[in-house]
C-alpha cells in the first residue's frame, strides 16, 4: 500500500522535495508501533510519526493504521475525494506531513517543536483537500471544508492535558490562518498568491509563523 503520492503533493505545493521515501518508512502492524513508541503518555492513534533521536541520527518509522491504508486503497483519493475517504485521507496526511516536515526542516538543520509540526500539518490537510477538489472540479467547497476541519473538530479522550492544550491550539490557529487565505486569496480567484505564501509560512519557524497568523498583512 504506498502513500508516496501524499508525499509528492505536498512536496509539489510546498516546493520542496526529499532524498528519503515515505514509503520506505511506513509501517501498519500497531504491535511493532507499540514497541517502537518511546513517547511518555504513549497513545496507539490510527498514525503516529514515531522518532527516536541518538546523536544527530534521527530514526523514523511512520505508523497507519492498516484499515486506513485499505480504504485508500479501495477508494483512492485521487480519483474521488469525498465523505466516504475524507476522514482516511486526513489521518494518512496529516502522518506524512509530520514525516515531510520533520526531514525536510533536519536538512536544513532546523529544530521543530511538536506545536509546530501540529500546526503544520492542520494548514496541510487544509491546503491539500483545496487541491484535490479544485483537480476535480469542486472550487465551491471551501467554505465547507472550514467548517469540517476546524468548526466541527473533536479531540480524542485519552490526551492529556498538555497533549489537549496542543491540538487544540493548532486546531485555532491553522482555523485562524486558513480562514485568512479565505479572505485574501480563495474568494478572490488568486491560488498562485495563495501558493507563494504558503510556501513561505511553510519555511517558518514556530515564532514567525504565529506572528503571522496573528498579525496578517
Amino acid at each position: 500500500m504506498s502513500i508516496a503520492y501524499l508525499q509528492r503533493q505536498l512536496e509539489s505545493i510546498y516546493q520542496v522535495s526529499l532524498d528519503h521515501e515515505v514509503d520506505d518508512f511506513l509501517i501498519s502492524d500497531p504491535e511493532l508501533a507499540a514497541c517502537l513508541d518511546t513517547s511518555d503518555n504513549a497513545r496507539m492513534p490510527p498514525e503516529k510519526l514515531l522518532v527516536q533521536q541518538q546523536g544527530e541520527d534521527l530514526d523514523l518509522s511512520l505508523y497507519i493504521e492498516h484499515e486506513v491504508l485499505q480504504h485508500l486503497d479501495d477508494y483512492h483519493p485521487n480519483d474521488e475525494l469525498n465523505d466516504g475517504n475524507l476522514k482516511s485521507f486526513c489521518i494518512a496526511l496529516e502522518g506524512v506531513s509530520h514525516f515531510l516536515y520533520l526531514i525536510w526542516n533536519a536538512s536544513q538543520e532546523r529544530s521543530v517543536t511538536l506545536m509546530e509540526m501540529e500546526l503544520q500539518a492542520e494548514v496541510d490537510k487544509y491546503v491539500s483537500i483545496l487541491a484535490l477538489f479544485n483537480q476535480q472540479g469542486e472550487n465551491d467547497k471551501w467554505r465547507e471544508l472550514h467548517n469540517w476541519l476546524f468548526e466541527d473538530a473533536t479531540f480524542a479522550d485519552d490526551l492529556d492535558a498538555e497533549q489537549f492544550v496542543r491540538y487544540r491550539d493548532a486546531n485555532r490557529f491553522a482555523a485562524k490562518y486558513c480562514d485568512s487565505l479565505d479572505a485574501k486569496y480563495l474568494r478572490h480567484d488568486d491560488t498562485d498568491a495563495m501558493y507563494d505564501e504558503l510556501r513561505f509560512f511553510y519555511r517558518q519557524p514556530q515564532g514567525e509563523k504565529l506572528r503571522m497568523i496573528n498579525y496578517p498583512h
